[in-house]
């Protein structure tokens, strides 16, 4: 038993570090088309729209908004999860942004890495 805890213990950080990594490449992928997610894109996203680095660095709620983000405006416009209804009362604009819930996971996981990085650990 205690191998085991050994175990977990040792592969939990590089387990949270492929999610990430997952997150960032879905958050290059989907996330991208309005928001900076890293340095390597920040010439490109919409102006008024917060990069990933200012929403972890500047909102005390940053790990709820993300965890949330596909619910909160203008999001339900352009996003659908995979087993989850959108609101009735949003217009789906297209092409729209498609994830699974496993993906919202890593994106929150992506968030994660950067608030750490910015000393803003959950």
């Amino acid at each position: 038993m205690q191998a085991f805890i050994l175990w977990a213990l040792a592969t939990a950080p590089a387990a949270a570090q492929d999610k990430a990594e997952r997150g960032f490449e879905i958050a290059r992928a989907q996330c991208a088309r309005c928001h900076i997610v890293d340095e390597s894109n920040r010439f490109t996203g919409i102006s008024s729209t917060p990069s990933f680095k200012t929403l972890v660095t500047a909102l005390d709620d940053w790990h709820e908004r993300f965890e949330t983000f596909y619910a909160r405006n203008p999001h339900p416009s352009v996003v659908r999860v995979e087993g989850i209804a959108p609101p009735k009362d949003w217009m789906e604009i297209t092409p729209s942004v498609r994830l699974a819930v496993k993906d919202l996971d890593a994106i929150t996981a992506l968030a994660e890495r950067i608030a750490a990085e910015h000393g803003r650990a959950k």
